[in-house]
């Protein structure tokens, strides 16, 4: 499976990546498989055109398309190498992001609590084991009794699960703000007391005047010590959304979770903040609400207590009728196993819906871009393992953003 060049193809085409910046990353490829180059082939029409011939593979550049191929292998070594020049960057960055407060702006922690996401199957198994001490307590009193806990309990704990975790979180309330993002780059061959250094001095900020971003900046550079030394600082404006409000964590996953139970919250990693820009994260902001537009927390919550009624009246109704045979056990177990992939393939599905949900509101290119940010450089997954996964792949959504423009992949 060729992964990388399929996925790079379908940026080209979807116009997420420039052709001239695939034209910027040949002589990187170059360089990097000169051992291999034969020779390369520039023609200029009303764009510049280009073939570039290896011993294993070769690269064609050609009106606003991409082809890369040969050697499996070659092929997928160069197609990631053009991707992370283009997208994703190289070298060690130190990120700060600041809260414009009007006359100062304020630091947002970034030391991570907990993790913001959490796999459907662990929910299934927690609320399996709280049903089963439940039904032990309540089978005397007949199925509908039983029935009414199950879904008690499942309510229950889906919005205590909520309501801990939102109360747990450090977060920073950011709908209609604006951050300051200053990203540090640093050659990769960069010291670790430098890094260390970097990370020190940015770890002791906690206010800085509007006046004085000019002189952290100046400090930052004089620490990293070279003329390799990059600092950029953008400043990204949050939008504001009626009925939502939005929320800043500082969280080691490059992600964002939308809820929907005990009001309307996104909730965004400062991770991510750091990895995107404005359009790709106005993107997934829209990708969040896309979630609680179509009420995507309350469809979890009536699969989980369909596969937790499921397995009540097996294993409390069902079986003791027909006895605990080998059967019986291979049922029970069966249908944990359904409702768990059944539980994923609708999370993929939610997630394919909001991504089009965000592509209607006009993020077609950045929502792209942000995919692959995120999940570089799993950006592929095997069949097998594609059915116990809660998100769609990389390559498959983009694809399917490409089906949703009418722009169909070749291969």
């Amino acid at each position: 499976m060729r992964a990388y060049s399929r996925l790079l193809e379908s940026l080209v085409r979807l116009g997420s990546i420039g052709t001239h910046d695939v034209l910027n990353s040949v002589n990187l490829v170059i360089n990097e498989f000169r051992r291999e180059f034969l020779y390369a082939i520039y023609t200029w029409n009303t764009d510049a055109n280009i073939e570039v011939y290896f011993r294993r593979f070769n690269i064609q550049v050609f009106d606003g398309s991409l082809k890369i191929q040969g050697d499996g292998k070659g092929v997928e070594e160069a197609s990631r190498l053009i991707l992370r020049n283009t997208l994703i960057g190289s070298g060690k960055k130190v990120v700060m992001l600041f809260k414009d407060e009007g006359d100062e702006y304020v630091k947002v922690p970034t030391k991570p609590e907990f993790a913001i996401t959490v796999n459907p199957a662990v929910s299934f198994i927690a609320s399996s084991i709280l049903t089963l001490v439940i039904f032990l307590m309540l089978t005397r009193y007949g199925i509908a009794l039983t029935i009414i806990s199950v879904i008690a309990q499942v309510v229950a704990v889906n919005m205590l699960y909520t309501y801990l975790s939102f109360t747990r979180m450090v977060k920073v309330r950011v709908d209609g703000s604006r951050i300051i993002k200053v990203t540090v780059t640093l050659p990769i061959n960069t010291p670790e007391d430098t890094l260390f250094r970097l990370i020190s001095y940015a770890s002791s900020l906690r206010r800085v005047k509007r006046e004085e971003l000019i002189q952290v900046i100046t400090i930052l550079r004089a620490i990293g010590g070279s003329t390799q030394v990059s600092i950029g600082v953008d400043y990204l404006t949050i939008p504001s959304i009626n009925g939502v409000k939005i929320y800043l964590v500082p969280s080691p996953d490059c992600n964002a979770v939308s809820m929907n139970l005990l009001g309307k919250f996104i909730v965004i990693g400062t991770k991510l903040v750091a990895c995107l820009n404005q359009g790709e994260l106005e993107a997934v902001i829209n990708h969040e609400l896309g979630h609680i537009v179509h009420l995507d927390t309350y469809k979890s919550l009536i699969a989980s207590i369909i596969y937790s009624l499921a397995s009540a009246i097996m294993l409390f109704y069902v079986i003791p009728v027909i006895g605990l045979t080998p059967l019986s056990v291979v049922i029970y177990v069966s249908i944990i196993l359904a409702a768990i992939v059944i539980s994923l393939a609708l999370s993929r599905l939610n997630e394919v819906k909001a991504d089009l949900y965000a592509l209607s509101r006009g993020y077609r290119v950045p929502l792209a871009t942000a995919l692959v940010k995120v999940t570089y450089p799993s950006i592929y997954s095997t069949p097998i393992k594609a059915v116990f996964l809660s998100h769609p792949s990389t390559l498959s959504r983009v694809n399917k953003l490409l089906r949703a423009t009418g722009k169909t992949h070749s291969k």
